[in-house]
């Protein structure tokens, strides 16, 4: 069990006693088809894709379901996603008032109203899967109550989408931070990251996501990066030939949920909405890079050419080299956040 969902699952483990006995047996419904009752509480969940392929999709159903079975139905979750309630950033200040209850927003977008997530934003802090999934376990305790004052949300859990890879059209592969030099790539608008392609010599142009793919098509810009679920889930194959994997970030959104709706729920509801958060980062962990390695299959099988960054020293130093003039985006103490990070991954005992 998570350390930042232990105290408060404890908290009403009484209570939920027969729930849990009752969940073990086969549950007959989904977060759709959970029956109507009296006196049943809505669950309101937005995001901004509408792909069933998204790695979005599958976390979210699987919470919706999970609250609904440990809230033996009392809770009724509604989800809305393709960004039918606002931009991932209104989403979130929809969920500070307690107009939307549960979200999924990236890292870097929800950063913009918690700086404190920013930490997770700094280029090579972590280098593997296994050390960002460690390093979400052990500081998001930290994290909690920063976020709730910073957001009005509460983290609750974890979904990763997978490492970003440079895409792009070119003749040739990128391959040394040099390669970038030739090349207009689109970054999201968070100011780590567009940092970080300066810092390679890039030139970095923030565009929304949902306008991308025209942006691609007419040559506005020639590449970016994102998780290659993301980049053939949304058909960019049909407009660049070329990925690069590296390891300079994950793609992660925390499921979020409205402190002032957490708040006004019973103590038994809410172990049920923190267990549900726990279990659904594990599970996407589990699903991820599974469905990951078919989506590069798929890259492949398009004809996208795929290249690997062997050794990554360059990359790493110069984009490491940012971070000092970035600590004031974590907060007044961002440097020490950063410190407690590098104390986690430090301590990671996988290495």
């Amino acid at each position: 069990m998570k350390n930042w969902t232990k105290a408060a699952f404890l908290t009403g483990a009484l209570a939920l006693g027969p729930v849990m006995a009752s969940a073990q047996e086969f549950n007959p419904l989904d977060w759709r088809s959970v029956p109507e009752m009296d006196d049943q509480i809505t669950m309101k969940i937005g995001h901004s894709v509408n792909m069933e392929w998204s790695s979005h999709t599958a976390t979210l159903k699987r919470f919706a379901e999970l609250v609904s079975i440990y809230s033996n139905n009392e809770i009724r979750p509604e989800i809305f996603p393709g960004s039918q309630l606002g931009n991932e950033r209104e989403m979130v200040q929809q969920a500070r008032q307690g107009a939307l209850h549960v979200t999924l927003p990236a890292t870097n977008n929800i950063a913009a109203l918690a700086p404190s997530l920013n930490v997770f934003i700094l280029p090579y802090l972590a280098t593997s899967t296994e050390q960002v999934n460690y390093l979400q376990d052990e500081i998001t305790p930290f994290l909690v109550p920063r976020v709730i004052d910073e957001a009005g949300v509460r983290i609750v859990g974890w979904e990763n989408s997978g490492w970003r890879a440079f895409f792009y059209k070119s003749d040739e592969p990128i391959e040394t931070p040099a390669d970038l030099a030739d090349l207009k790539m689109r970054v999201p608008p968070n100011p780590i990251m567009i940092a970080s392609y300066e810092a390679w010599g890039g030139n970095p142009t923030p565009i929304a996501w949902p306008e991308l793919y025209n942006a691609l098509q007419q040559g506005v810009v020639e590449g970016g990066d994102n998780p290659v679920t993301d980049v053939i889930g949304m058909k960019f194959d049909e407009v660049i030939n070329r990925m690069t994997t590296f390891h300079y970030t994950i793609l992660t959104h925390p499921i979020v949920v409205s402190e002032v709706w957490f708040q006004g729920l019973s103590e038994d509801h809410q172990a049920a909405v923190l267990r549900a958060g726990e279990e659904a980062t594990d599970y996407i962990r589990w699903w991820q890079p599974i469905d990951e390695a078919n989506w590069w299959e798929k890259a492949r099988e398009a004809g996208v050419e795929i290249t690997a960054i062997e050794d990554e020293t360059e990359w790493l130093e110069k984009a490491r080299a940012i971070w000092p003039d970035y600590y004031e985006a974590i907060g007044s103490d961002g440097e020490a956040v950063a410190q407690r990070a590098l104390d986690i991954l430090a301590a990671y005992p996988g290495d």
